[in-house]
């Protein structure tokens, strides 16, 4: 048996077989290592790509509420308005706080998202050839965003 060993060993072609296999398991095993890594890394990179997305589907959403709101105001119609706010805007404006006719134009300067759900924007309203600034905030309930809070800046 031994000698059956050193004959197989001695047998070049045999040797180059058993090298060649041994290269092509090695091989393997450095590129699924490889792939495992760059997969890794653009898993990571996707992961990233897709919560900016929602970031920006959440703010576009946002933004769109807003703007319904505004185009409500500016043509005078409270009753549609008044669909895109909350309990805590309809107090505001109840107390006075703004109004929701009377503007004539209005032009977003700035949003930012201060949590999860949450967008604050600065909208410059026109009326009658003045110009104000609100700070509206907009929050989301049960998947849709609201109007629920709207303050004059300054």
């Amino acid at each position: 048996m031994a000698s059956l060993g050193k004959h197989v060993l001695k047998n070049s072609a045999l040797r180059a077989i058993l090298f060649a296999v041994a290269l092509l398991v090695a091989g393997e095993l450095l590129l699924a290592w490889q792939y495992q890594r760059l997969e890794k890394g653009r898993l990571a990179d996707l992961e990233q790509k897709v919560q900016e997305h929602q970031q920006t589907m959440e703010e576009r959403d946002a933004q769109g509420v807003l703007e319904k709101f505004l185009e409500a105001r500016v043509m005078g119609d409270e009753q549609r308005a008044f669909r895109y706010i909350t309990e805590e805007a309809a107090l505001q404006r109840q107390q006075g706080l703004f109004e929701f006719s009377g503007a004539q134009d209005y032009k977003i300067l700035k949003k930012e998202k201060l949590q999860e759900g949450i967008f604050r924007f600065q909208v410059e309203i026109k009326r009658d050839s003045l110009k104000q600034i609100e700070i509206i905030v907009l929050q989301k309930i049960s998947g849709e965003y609201y109007v629920n809070s709207v303050q004059l800046a300054g």
